[in-house]
């Protein structure tokens, strides 16, 4: 075997695995649909707040919208999964996307109108944030049924990467929108990327449940707790998550670290706050290798290991290089655990259940940024600021730990020597 056929080789295992859209038309769609609907969102982080600011010069609106928003799409996430397990999931997301562009649309019209209404963005953040929490679970609940099992880790890191590199330049993007055209043109373009991913959703076929479900919704949605918690693999796999939710507001902690501990400007505080997005890429774009792991479980724990070591490090030495390199680690760490976490419970949750799992899984992404807030915000209270980013990172490596002592079965996961799922 040569070196250059050897290089090959290497490089294969180790560069994102596209196989699931070379190989998947309907996935292709998926893919687009949820690559236009991010970067269109992006532009909403962006308008909602500093419109809301301009029209009432009240930080407190802002958080208020915010607020909203959140607690919309956390409730919407678990409507959404028992949506999916009963209804035809093609027709869950495209209503839903459906009836988010309208209501983009009808922020562009206040934006443009004279004087433009405060109480009509509350009520657009709550319309779209319901549909943003339905379309999404029932999207991820369509996943396994469009790829083959042995391409769902493939799959969950060109998802990662689409969130990754959407959370970066759509935001960036939608600043650029505001400044040359103002909030009118931003919700304009928002409301004409998600007709765009509502139109590559009819592209799908027909995506019935696996089941025909009598129980009412709210006994659904309880049976899928009921799953979650019964399944040592996926209960398992859902506690771990809640674990790196609680890393998940790192961000809270950088100002006065920045200001007090490294003495450094914005310039130096936008590439700590980029860092984490840098090395989730980087995690995204070498995971061709998570497709032929067979001990998921283990290899999610020490992932995870990483992400809270790598916190630990950036509040360890007060300097700016090692801070970048830590929040780095972190963020690569973070997305390695989060692709092998999408399709190890891809793999082990029956098919009529997908829909609520997936609402689990989402309202935990959507609900980790303020629990992890929360936490940050608590360890900065009772820590000197020169520790507190350390100290964050250190109860991330406790809690780590402790789960990898009282979940034997998700640790000793052997999938090599597992039956196969039950589909």
């Amino acid at each position: 075997m040569t070196r250059g056929s050897i290089t090959v080789q290497l490089l294969d295992k180790l560069v994102i695995d596209i196989d699931p859209l070379r190989t998947s038309r309907e996935f292709r769609y998926i893919f687009v649909a949820r690559v236009v609907s991010i970067f269109g969102l992006g532009f909403l982080v962006v308008a909602i707040p500093l419109q809301m600011y301009d029209l009432t010069r009240s930080t407190a609106h802002v958080a208020a919208v915010a607020t909203v928003l959140g607690l919309t799409t956390f409730g919407a996430t678990f409507v959404g999964g028992a949506l999916a397990d009963r209804c035809d999931r093609r027709r869950v997301i495209a209503i839903a996307r459906g009836s988010a562009g309208v209501f983009f649309a009808v922020l562009a019209v206040n934006a443009f109108l004279p004087e433009p209404q405060v109480w009509v963005i509350y009520l657009c953040a709550v319309v779209d944030g319901a549909c943003g929490g339905i379309s999404a679970t029932a999207l991820m609940a369509v996943t396994p049924s469009l790829i083959p099992r042995d391409k769902l880790a493939a799959a969950g890191a060109l998802m990662a990467l689409t969130a990754d590199l959407g959370s970066m330049i759509g935001p960036a993007l939608g600043g650029v929108v505001i400044a040359l055209g103002g909030v009118g043109a931003n919700y304009t373009l928002a409301a004409i990327t998600t007709a765009v991913t509502t139109f590559c959703i009819t592209r799908l076929p027909s995506l019935p449940p696996p089941t025909e479900v009598s129980e009412s919704p709210l006994r659904s949605v309880a049976g899928g707790f009921r799953f979650a918690i019964g399944d040592r693999v996926i209960g398992g796999l859902l506690l771990a998550g809640f674990v790196s939710m609680l890393l998940a507001g790192w961000a809270v902690l950088i100002p006065e670290y920045a200001s007090e501990v490294l003495g450094v400007g914005p310039s130096a505080v936008g590439l700590l706050y980029a860092a984490p997005a840098i090395g989730a890429v980087v995690g995204s774009l070498t995971s061709g290798w998570t497709g032929t792991v067979r001990r998921s479980g283990l290899v999610v724990f020490l992932a995870m290991l990483i992400s809270a070591a790598g916190l630990v490090g950036a509040g360890a030495m007060g300097s700016v290089i090692v801070a970048v390199l830590g929040l780095l680690a972190h963020g690569f760490g973070e997305a390695v655990a989060d692709i092998l976490r999408f399709a190890t419970v891809q793999k082990y949750t029956p098919d009529d259940y997908h829909g609520r799992i997936a609402g689990v899984w989402t309202a935990q992404v959507t609900a980790g940024a303020s629990v992890g807030a929360f936490v940050a915000g608590v360890v900065a209270a009772v820590v000197p600021v020169h520790l507190a980013l350390t100290v964050y990172g250190a109860t991330g490596l406790v809690a780590t730990v402790l789960l990898w002592a009282i979940l034997p079965t998700l640790r000793r996961l052997d999938e090599s020597r597992t039956p196969t799922p039950v589909a």
